[in-house]
């Protein structure tokens, strides 16, 4: 069984109990870790857990580092396989300051080929080419072009934002995820609990927060519960 946990917020008890019979756990944004995410989450959660960024996982300098000693768990414009679901994740969220996108914007209305408004062409336009923590829990168009070449190879989307199923969320990257081809999009960010189905037949799984029965959403593959 694979558990996907909502926002911890820092408060990672209900969580690993949660995950005790879990053969993997996928987090879906704003651990917010006060010290090593691997610490927090104990010898038998953290190595079988995966991660994405969320908005306030930059708000502090710390809450960032602590994420650090298990970067390569991060699923942010990769893929993965587990229990034989393919699984890729898109962390942070959409800053208008750094990608001028709204929630009308289309994808066939963005440029995601324009090398000026790249993470890195970001980065490098400060002054003295210094990275912030928020530059990497922010969405960038080239975010967008990573995980559109993974199309065919991905099952279930792992986002902080959401797509036009909630009120507050993006058609943007409802249109990602057809584009790719999956068939599954798990989301948290806004502390709801709900499924729905959107245009293309995906199935939509919003997470509330990791405290309660609403944070978290189990796929098990074993019985017959396909993404």
């Amino acid at each position: 069984m694979i558990l996907f946990a909502g926002d911890a917020h820092g408060e990672f008890i209900p969580l690993i109990e949660e995950a005790n019979e879990a053969s993997a756990v996928v987090l879906l944004g704003d651990q917010e870790p006060l010290t090593d995410l691997a610490v927090e989450l104990g010898p038998s959660v953290a190595p079988k857990t995966w991660w994405i960024y969320g908005n306030h996982d930059s708000d502090y300098q710390c809450y960032f580092d602590n994420h650090a000693p298990m970067a390569d768990r991060n699923l942010h414009c990769r893929v993965v396989e587990i229990e034989g679901v393919r699984i890729a994740g898109l962390g942070g969220v959409f800053r208008a300051k750094k990608f001028e996108i709204d929630q009308t914007t289309r994808l066939h209305e963005v440029d995601l080929n324009c090398p000026q408004d790249a993470r890195a062409a970001w980065i490098k336009l400060r002054r003295g080419g210094r990275s912030y923590p928020a530059d990497f829990t922010s969405i960038f168009p080239d975010d967008l072009t990573a995980l559109l070449q993974l199309k065919g190879q991905v099952d279930v989307l792992v986002t902080h934002e959401a797509p036009e199923s909630h009120a507050l969320g993006f058609p943007l990257l409802g249109d990602i995820a057809r584009a790719m081809g999956v068939t599954t999009l798990i989301h948290g960010h806004h502390h709801e609990r709900y499924s729905v189905t959107i245009a293309g037949g995906i199935r939509v799984e919003g997470i509330g927060m990791a405290r309660t029965a609403e944070g978290f959403f189990r796929l098990c593959q074993s019985n017959g519960d396909r993404p």
